[in-house]
C-alpha cells in the first residue's frame, strides 16, 4: 500500500510582543517603521501588498538588515532574504480601523514595554543615601525654600503680574479688589437674560428717552450727533499764558506751523497741524483744572486787548523771525494766544486787513482753534473760518448743513443780518481744520 503524506496549511500563531518597531536611521532624522512580514502575519495576511497596494513600502538596505539582525528583531536566515519597511503611523491607521482587536492587542504590549523601559531607568539610578540624624535638618532646608519661592512668586503677582491674559477663556484676570465690582443682587440675570431666537421674550432691554431717539436712526435721525464730553474751557486772556510758557518751551521747537482760514498753505503743513492739534487738545484738557471757568464768546473785539508778545519768535514755516519772511523781506510775526506757535502773516497767506482784525481778539492757530460757539475743538471736519475775522465755527453750530463754497463772513462781522449769510463765490472752497 502506498501511503500518502496529506499537509494541511495552518496559520501560525504570531503574538503581538513579537511585532516590533524601529527606528531609521537611528539617529534624530529617522522614522519608525514596520516589517510588512511580521505584520502581514500578525493580521492574519497572506497577500498584503496585493491587498494594500496604497501603504508606502520600501526594501530595506544591507546596512539596516544588520542593524535589525544586531536587535535581534530578525534571523540570520532572513537576512538573506528581501524583506520590506512599512511606515509604522500608517500600519496603526489600518489596525484601528479594520482591525481594532489586535490593535487593542498590540496597545496593552506598548504600555507594558514603557513601564518597563521606566522601571529600567529608575532602577539604574543610584539613590542618594541620607542619613537618618539629618533629615530634620533636610526637611526645614525643604520648607526654607518653598516659604522663599512663595513669598517671590507672590511678590511677582502684586508687582509684576499685575494682570495674565487666560489663552483658554481669552479673559483677561486682573487680582480681585482693584475695580469695583456691583453687588451680586445688581448683576443677577433672571429667568430670561436674552432672547436666542428672534420675537422671544427676554428681560432686559433698555429704554430711551424722546430726546435720546431723535439721536437713533430707527429711521431717520432728528439730531446731529452729540458733541465729545465737553473740555474744560482755556483761559482766553493773554496773562494766563504766561503760567504756561514754561510749559511750551520743550514742545516749540517741535511744532507744526500755524495756519490761517484762507486755507492756501500747502497740504503738508495743513496734515501736520491736524495731527498735531490732537495731541494738543489732550494735552491741554489734562493739564486744565475742573474749576475752570467757560471762556465767553467773543463776538466782537475785546476792548484793551493787546496781542502777545513773543521776543525771538520764529515763524513755524519759513523757521526765521522778524528780521525776514520767505521773500526777504521784514514783517512783524503774529502769535497763538493759546500756544506758542507764530508766523508770518505773508506765509499764512493773510491780508493785511485781516491781520489788523485779529490783533483785536485772543486769535487762535489751526492747531488750538475752536469753535466760538461750543468752544469744542472736535468735528475738525465740520469746522469752518470767517474770511474777515478767521473765526472757527462748526456748520451745525450756525445752522448750516455743509461748509459753504467762496467767501464765508461769520454774524460777529456781518453786520447787515444777524445770522451768518454766504457770499458770491470768490475764493477757493474753505478746508476744514
Amino acid at each position: 500500500h502506498n501511503h500518502h503524506l496529506l499537509c494541511f496549511y495552518r496559520p501560525t500563531y504570531f503574538p503581538a510582543e513579537n511585532l516590533t518597531e524601529y527606528k531609521w536611521p537611528p539617529d534624530d532624522t529617522g522614522e519608525y517603521y514596520m516589517l510588512q512580514e511580521q505584520v502581514s502575519e500578525y493580521l492574519g495576511v497572506t497577500s498584503f501588498k496585493r491587498k494594500y497596494p496604497d501603504l508606502e513600502r520600501r526594501d530595506l538596505s544591507h546596512k539596516e538588515k544588520l542593524y535589525l539582525r544586531e536587535q535581534n528583531v530578525i534571523t540570520e536566515t532572513q537576512c538573506t532574504l528581501g524583506l520590506t519597511a512599512l511606515r509604522s503611523d500608517e500600519v496603526i491607521d489600518l489596525m484601528i480601523k479594520e482591525y481594532p482587536a489586535k490593535h487593542a492587542e498590540y496597545s496593552v504590549i506598548l504600555q507594558e514595554k514603557e513601564r518597563q523601559r521606566i522601571t529600567k531607568e529608575y532602577s539604574q539610578q543610584n539613590p542618594q543615601r541620607v542619613e537618618a540624624s539629618k533629615v530634620p535638618e533636610y526637611i526645614k532646608k525643604a520648607a526654607k525654600k518653598a516659604a522663599e519661592f512663595n513669598s517671590n512668586f507672590n511678590r511677582e503677582r502684586m508687582e509684576e503680574r499685575r494682570a495674565y491674559f487666560d489663552l483658554q477663556t481669552h479673559i483677561i484676570q486682573v487680582p480681585q479688589g482693584r475695580y469695583k465690582v456691583l453687588p451680586p443682587e445688581k448683576t443677577k440675570t433672571g429667568p430670561y437674560p436674552v432672547a436666542l431666537i428672534p420675537g422671544q421674550f427676554q428681560e432686559y432691554y433698555k429704554s430711551y428717552s424722546p430726546n435720546e431717539l431723535r439721536y437713533l436712526p430707527l429711521n431717520t435721525a432728528l439730531f446731529e450727533p452729540p458733541l465729545d464730553p465737553e473740555l474744560p474751557a482755556l483761559d482766553s486772556d493773554g496773562d494766563s499764558d504766561d503760567g504756561e510758557e514754561g510749559k511750551g518751551e520743550d514742545g516749540k521747537k517741535n511744532k507744526g506751523s500755524s495756519d490761517s482760514s484762507s486755507g492756501n498753505t500747502s497740504d503738508g503743513d495743513s496734515q501736520d497741524g491736524g495731527v498735531q492739534a490732537k495731541g494738543k487738545n489732550k494735552d491741554r484738557a489734562g493739564t486744565q483744572s475742573k474749576d475752570a471757568t467757560p471762556r465767553p464768546i467773543q463776538h466782537k473785539s475785546v476792548p484793551g486787548y493787546k496781542p502777545k508778545v513773543i521776543p525771538n519768535a520764529i515763524c513755524g514755516i519759513c523757521q526765521k523771525g522778524k528780521e525776514a519772511n520767505k521773500k526777504g523781506k521784514p514783517e512783524a510775526l503774529i502769535h497763538c494766544s493759546q500756544c506758542q506757535n507764530s508766523g508770518h502773516p505773508s506765509c499764512l497767506d493773510m491780508s493785511a486787513e485781516l491781520v489788523v482784525l485779529i490783533k483785536t481778539y485772543p486769535w487762535q492757530c489751526m492747531e488750538c482753534k475752536t469753535c466760538t460757539v461750543c468752544e469744542q475743538p472736535h468735528h475738525e471736519e465740520e469746522m469752518m473760518f470767517c474770511d474777515k475775522c478767521d473765526r472757527g465755527f462748526h456748520t451745525f453750530c450756525v445752522g448750516m448743513d455743509s461748509i459753504p463754497l467762496g467767501c464765508w463772513v461769520c454774524d460777529c462781522c456781518n453786520k447787515d443780518s444777524s445770522s451768518p449769510k454766504k457770499k458770491t463765490p470768490s475764493k477757493t472752497p474753505k478746508k476744514s481744520k
